[in-house]
């Protein structure tokens, strides 16, 4: 019985042996566990029509195209032919920073449309703080009315089985 136990536990400490140098095998290779890139991040923010909106840490040098993919990609409703980012600029005077004046703001338009279509158009590249906005599509508007019809079809159902049942 004493035998047995050794033998067990032998084996589950060799196995541990084992799993444990084959993840350190595995952690050696550069770019597939790892896979982060050494370099600045940024925070950028994407809202509107996207799976997953909401803020973003990124690598530098990420384009419109990553975010939102990142992003989880656009829902059903995404006009992709509208997309715009909102951008602060830098270029202000700097009597106009210490008296303490807004930033400039510069809204951006990208037709992602295009973009996915032809090869030859490179994607915008982002910048820390910008807000990616993907609006909405006129199919949204249908998928509202057709969710009001669909209630008031279930109170006018309820109401006449009401009546029927009266008589």
């Amino acid at each position: 019985m004493c035998l047995r136990r050794r033998v067990r536990l032998g084996t589950v400490v060799l196995f541990a042996i084992c799993f444990w140098a084959g993840l350190t095998e595995a952690q050696e290779r550069t770019g597939y566990l790892q896979g982060e890139r050494q370099g600045l991040e940024m925070m950028v923010h994407i809202i509107g029509e996207v799976q997953k909106p909401g803020e973003y840490r990124v690598p530098d040098q990420t384009d419109l195209l990553e975010l939102l993919s990142k992003a989880g990609g656009p829902t059903q409703f995404s006009r992709l032919s509208a997309v715009s980012v909102r951008r602060a600029t830098a270029a202000r005077p700097v009597a106009a920073v210490t008296a303490g004046a807004p930033p400039r703001t510069e809204i951006i338009h990208v037709n992602m449309e295009d973009l996915l279509r032809k090869q030859e158009t490179t994607p915008l590249v982002l910048q820390p703080g910008d807000v990616v906005f993907v609006p909405k599509n006129g199919w949204h508007k249908w998928k509202d009315v057709s969710g009001v019809i669909r209630d008031l079809s279930v109170v006018a159902s309820a109401y006449f089985l009401y009546l029927r049942s009266r008589n």
